[in-house]
């Protein structure tokens, strides 16, 4: 039959070392709370919560190492009440959740822990000593600290990924914070990512005395005459980067200068997109070039095409006029040559008009619509 307190059984070490594990498990839980997150009503309830859950396995370790069996049963019965006093902050932690908005999965996950609880509440209250006294509060207290690991950033907006903290650490942008003694104090990850040099208190001349030598090139956009921006081209072991740089000064009331913030906004892509715009649009500019060349050379054929119809259409017209001329002129006798020479003089002069207008048609025009009037 196992001594559930015996102090120096393998039993007792077990629980002596789930009750460590869980006290620092606890004390990191509050720790980062207290860093991270605002301390409104919510967080109050629940460290109030964690707290009073942590209790749960210490009093049982205090009851296993206690010198007497009075201080033993003390403990035993601060452990009932501990356990019955800390469901209230839990309900108001289910009552919050409700209250906020938050997804039924967590809703009913904090709802289990709720009823985990009861269920180790009623265990207590029954006074029989065992393995479920002992690690009921265990699992009472690994169980709510899991789903609060899991959960923190869904109670918490400051856990959130839309945070300003989280946010900062997320985006490509690179940013520093200098104090306003010149020295590092601060960068988000992708800074510290691709400037290994960073540590706490680098000086800021020592830093732009490194950036200047890895720094290709450097352009100021300027607009009406004002530099709206500068940006840089940077060389990093991954490959050429570009950057939108920028300083802003944090200022006191008094206009004093606290600090010194430096981004740099990774523009990469949208460099590399402008450049194949532009040699997009010089072979553009070239190819409307050709496209003009030949379009001229074209209407120069097509003009010369239409005058050698034309020329063609006359031609053959002063042709006909002609041949009916000299028909009409063999036609006429000495008899007759009297009583015809009007009518053929007549006719010459309409041959004569004929070839006029059609040559005159041809110099104005062209001879672009190459008809024969």
């Amino acid at each position: 039959m196992i001594d559930y307190y015996a102090a120096y059984s393998p039993y007792a070490m077990l629980l002596i070392a789930t009750t460590i594990a869980c006290v620092v498990f606890g004390a990191f839980l509050c720790a980062y709370g207290f860093i991270k997150v605002g301390k409104g009503f919510l967080f109050w309830v629940v460290i109030i919560t964690l707290l009073g859950f942590l209790c749960l396995p210490v009093m049982g370790f205090m009851a296993l190492v206690s010198p007497s069996l009075e201080l033993q049963n003390f403990y035993l019965a601060s452990r009932r009440f501990i356990a019955l006093f800390a469901a209230v902050p839990l309900l108001c932690i289910v009552f919050s959740l409700y209250r906020g908005g938050c997804g039924f999965k967590q809703y009913g996950a904090f709802g289990l822990v709720f009823l985990i609880h009861i269920m180790c509440v009623f265990y207590l209250w029954e006074q029989r000593p065992g393995v479920l006294a002992d690690y009921f509060p265990v699992l009472d207290f690994g169980i709510f600290s899991i789903l609060l690991t899991f959960t923190g950033r869904s109670l918490f907006v400051e856990l959130s990924p839309v945070s300003i903290d989280n946010f900062m650490q997320e985006i490509d942008d690179m940013i520093l914070i200098f104090e306003k003694s010149g020295k590092l104090i601060d960068a988000n990850r992708q800074a510290k990512k691709l400037w290994t040099h960073l540590h706490d208190g680098l000086p800021i001349d020592e830093f732009f005395k490194n950036l200047k030598a890895i720094t290709i090139s450097k352009k100021y956009i300027e607009k009406k005459g004002i530099m709206q921006r500068e940006e840089l081209a940077l060389s990093f072991p991954t490959g050429t980067r570009h950057y939108q740089y920028g300083t802003t000064q944090i200022k006191d009331k008094m206009g004093n200068v606290q600090a010194t913030v430096l981004n740099f906004h990774d523009i990469t892509e949208e460099s590399l997109l402008e450049k194949e715009l532009e040699k997009k649009n010089d072979e553009l500019v070239k190819l409307n070039i050709q496209l003009k060349t030949f379009l001229d050379t074209a209407e120069k054929l097509v003009e010369e095409e239409q005058k050698a119809k034309a020329a063609k259409d006359i031609k053959e017209a002063v042709s006909i006029k002609i041949e009916k001329l000299l028909s009409e002129l063999e036609s006429v006798s000495f008899l007759n040559k009297q009583e015809k020479l009007p009518d053929l003089i007549e006719n010459c002069r309409e041959a004569m008009a004929g070839v006029r207008l059609a040559m005159q048609k041809l110099m104005l025009n062209g001879g672009k619509d190459g008809k024969n009037d």
